[in-house]
């Protein structure tokens, strides 16, 4: 049997321990949003983006009026840039801010880009929301948001060569 003094010990030590590993996993969940996989692409490239006609910003608008949503609205265009994932080249994955355009939009790995920023993000916080129609063409994003979690894996975004470490995770699907 344990004396009373020991058992207090032993529970003042568990308590410490348990604290620590509690306390550091707090500090470190969610701060980085890097993965296994490697992004890389090339903004400083010529590229064409889609241009929206009067069919794509009526689909908007009524997006907009339906969802009751009075905030800034943000478009993104398809972009001829390509998109290489873990070396594999992938077609009509980057899109462009036509009201923002120093900011991209990679889908496949749920990444804003950011011309002049230190690292890619991940834009999932605030309410950000996006929706794109059958066509695939642009995405309506309401409640933008100009930064989000840090892919830390990275270069920094510039007008040129860009890579990064991230997840596949596509909010189309």
């Amino acid at each position: 049997m344990i004396p009373v003094n020991d058992k207090l010990y032993i529970m003042k030590r568990f308590v410490l321990i348990l604290s620590f590993i509690l306390h550091s996993l707090t500090i470190y969940a969610g701060d980085d949003s890097s993965g296994p996989i490697k992004f890389s692409t090339d903004l400083g490239t010529n590229f064409q983006t889609f241009q929206m006609g009067n069919i794509e910003k009526k689909w908007s608008a009524s997006l907009v009026k339906n969802m009751n949503y009075k905030g800034e609205v943000v478009h993104f265009v398809k972009t001829s840039i390509i998109l290489y994932q873990d070396g594999s080249e992938i077609n009509g994955a980057v899109y462009q801010a036509l009201e923002k355009p120093d900011y991209f939009y990679i889908v496949n790995a749920d990444s804003i880009l950011n011309i002049g920023k230190e690292h890619p993000y991940s834009p999932g916080v605030g309410g950000f929301s996006m929706h794109r129609p059958k066509s695939k063409n642009f995405i309506v994003c309401l409640n933008f948001q100009s930064g989000g979690v840090p892919a830390f894996n990275s270069t920094a975004v510039v007008r040129g060569p860009v890579s990064w470490q991230g997840n596949v995770w596509n909010r189309f699907k």
